[in-house]
């Protein structure tokens, strides 16, 4: 069978996701690219005899080398070398979205436009002349719809059409005038000569980027036998040009495509009758006001947990009884020893009492997912913008905290790679982790379910996520006053027009996310369970001492369980724990979830299932803990705060040393003073919320 290698590329919110999806479906597989943490999307499609290997490149507006976005995008393009590009281009914002295409074209490869949205463009009363601007460019053209699935057929059939016949369209260059021509073309001249160079990568586009000063460019011909010669040329030719212009040639190149987009889409753009407000517009001026836009948006994140406790509450109660009867079934089919306990306390009541809120996820990541699909969520960043920057946060710490939010604080530290000042990016990671990641919220959801009524699920929630915010905020507040002073930089971002977000590409995003939320728990999680029942199940007692004998079986396992080394350790933290109302099993869960914050439950799991007596009518883990008469809903709101606060799990810290630059000093920041800090706050929420009980 014929194959087909595509790049996938476009501005962010230009529907790109949509039309992968669209092109995809369920045959896509996410990973990271390799040396960096962005992550990576591959799709296949078999189409009309062609297995078509689609590689979802990472939204970017621009081919520089600023952000490991543009940087992936350029390596993949150049080093995977596809058969062609394919760039979606949002209709609506034709004139933006073409000073992405004029970098592309420099790279001298088959392209095709899938100029997305035009419904959109319809609607704003725009006609867009695709026939003269593909002539104009060299670059062929399908119109699509991205979220009713239109032009999709058409554009594979464009792709192997393009495959077939790749001379049909060529690329144009941009003009960038005499003066700069000269000095593209004085550079070229000596790329020509090394023939491995001139191979790899494409004359024109090297020679662009040497005048652009494009420090990964510089890196890539430093192993050429002519770099020396290459670099003086830069440097005399970068010279002229600023005495010339008055100007860095980086600044006149970027003017250049910018004029050169400008005539295009004077050329090819007509507006029919009265430029009018656009709906997008109606919307951001109720959304967008400077009065009403932070409580639309408090309401909006209410909704995101009034949705999620509601509708996965009787979900939840199956998956508990299901873990319920699948420990019951084990429990009656082996006999009574190691292997039993092994099979139904460590894995069923370890992973399941994590598993079984696996739907409660799932409907968070769809909530979520329909937020950033809708467009909200982009002004969700710009309303948070002018707060954030009172409590010395950069306007784009707003995109890792909603990412922590949204699923795990590992790639929301990472997100942090996008703000340039290295201030605000360190009060940003040091803060991040205090938001609720998706690996906390079992958590809440175990001590909600069991601790605190059902109408107030939501409620709960949403306090605990305002708390998070807070005390993120407070913390950034401190170290900018205290630690690190000065002002922090300012945030210039689009907004994306609304949408209506399909069914389709909301179930993947929240099956993609879920997927991720699986493996943790078919490894990590799995790994930490087996641990602890080893120790919680050893050092076993000595059944024929007296002391042994003349105890019931329940009281028999809860003495094996505490004196096991799990339950030592335990012991051993009481002290520590005891003053913010907890006690050893609180302690040792808690030191569980430094490995990751899923074992808390899971460890919890093992504790109940280890110490429950009648195996034949199994009660879920939130209804164990509700008759347990050592916990109460202070306990339990304390345990919570604790939980939201102190140390990340290692991973997230494994990763904020690296992204600190290797920094012990700031690790232990977060180490001890996360820690710490959690302490605190709960020792005062127990203390003196015991004098009111």
């Amino acid at each position: 069978m014929n194959k087909i290698t595509i790049a996938l590329t476009g501005n962010p919110n230009s529907g790109k996701t949509t039309v992968f999806n669209n092109l995809t479906g369920s045959h896509q597989h996410v990973g990271n690219y390799p040396g960096v943490t962005v992550e990576s999307k591959e799709g296949t499609i078999t189409f009309r005899g062609y297995h078509i290997r689609i590689i979802d490149l990472p939204g970017t507006y621009s081919l520089s080398a600023y952000s490991e976005d543009e940087i992936v995008a350029r390596n993949v393009i150049l080093d995977e070398n596809p058969d062609m590009i394919v760039n979606v281009v949002d209709s609506s914002n034709l004139e933006r979205n073409l000073y992405f295409v004029t970098q592309l074209m420099e790279l001298q490869k088959p392209i095709i436009l899938a100029m997305n949205m035009t419904d959109i463009v319809e609607q704003q009363g725009k006609v867009i002349d695709y026939s003269l601007l593909s002539k104009k460019i060299g670059v062929r053209i399908v119109p699509t719809i991205g979220s009713k699935n239109k032009g999709t057929e058409k554009l594979l059939e464009m792709v192997i059409k393009l495959k077939e016949d790749q001379h049909e369209y060529t690329p144009v260059a941009v003009d960038y005038g005499n003066e700069i021509q000269d000095e593209i073309l004085r550079i070229s001249e000596i790329i020509k000569k090394d023939a491995i160079l001139s191979e790899k990568l494409p004359v024109r586009w090297v020679a662009i980027k040497l005048l652009e000063n494009d420090q990964r460019t510089i890196e890539n011909i430093k192993n050429s036998p002519l770099a020396d010669k290459l670099l003086d040329q830069k440097e005399k030719s970068r010279n002229h040009l600023k005495n010339h212009f008055g100007e860095d040639p980086e600044v006149i190149i970027a003017d250049r495509r910018y004029g050169f987009v400008s005539g295009l889409c004077n050329q090819v753009l007509v507006q029919q009758g009265e430029d009018k407000y656009s709906l997008t517009d109606k919307i951001d001026r109720i959304v967008l006001n400077r009065f009403w836009g932070l409580p639309i948006f408090a309401l909006a994140m209410y909704t995101i947990f009034k949705f999620t406790f509601t509708l996965s509450e009787p979900v939840v109660g199956w998956f508990e009884t299901l873990f319920g009867w699948l420990e019951g079934i084990t429990a009656a089919l082996l006999p009574e020893g190691l292997l039993q306990s092994f099979l139904v306390d460590g894995l069923i009541g370890g992973v399941g009492g994590v598993l079984g809120f696996f739907p409660l996820i799932m409907f968070m990541f769809f909530a979520i997912a329909f937020y950033e699909d809708t467009g909200y969520m982009a002004r969700a960043v710009f309303i948070m913008d002018r707060i954030m920057t009172r409590f010395g946060l950069h306007g784009k710490s707003f995109l890792p905290l909603m990412l922590a939010t949204n699923g795990c604080a590992v790639p929301a530290i990472m997100a942090s790679r996008t703000i340039d000042n290295k201030r605000d990016r360190l009060i940003t990671m040091l803060v991040t982790p205090f938001m609720i990641c998706g690996a906390k919220l079992p958590i809440f959801a175990l001590f909600i379910g069991a601790f605190f009524a059902a109408h107030n699920a939501a409620n709960l929630m949403f306090l605990l996520y305002l708390l998070s915010v807070v005390i993120a905020f407070t913390a950034s507040l401190f170290l900018k006053k205290v630690v690190f002073k000065g002002q922090p930089s300012y945030l210039v971002m689009e907004l994306p027009p609304y949408r209506i977000p399909t069914i389709k590409g909301l179930l993947l995003k929240m099956w993609e996310r879920g997927w991720l939320y699986l493996k943790k728990a078919g490894t990590i999680i799995l790994l930490i369970s087996v641990v602890m029942w080893v120790g919680f199940t050893f050092p076993q007692l000595d059944p024929d001492t007296a002391t042994i004998t003349s105890l019931s079986e329940q009281e028999i396992a809860a003495r094996q369980i505490e004196n096991s080394y799990a339950g030592r350790i335990g012991h051993f933290l009481e002290p520590m724990v005891r003053p913010i109302g907890q006690d050893w099993r609180g302690g040792i869960a808690l030191l569980a979830g430094i490995a990751a914050k899923e074992v808390v439950v899971s460890t919890f799991g093992t504790i109940y299932s280890m110490g429950e007596v009648d195996v034949e009518e199994p009660v879920s883990l939130r209804g164990a803990m509700q008759n347990d008469p050592n916990w109460n809903p202070l306990k339990a709101f304390s345990f919570m705060l604790f939980s939201l606060i102190y140390v990340p799990c290692f991973v997230t810290v494994a990763v904020f040393y690296r992204e600190s630059g290797s920094s012990l000093k700031w690790t232990s920041v977060l180490l001890f003073g996360s820690t710490l800090l959690a302490w605190i706050l709960s020792f005062l929420v127990y203390q003196i919320g015991g004098l009111w009980i």
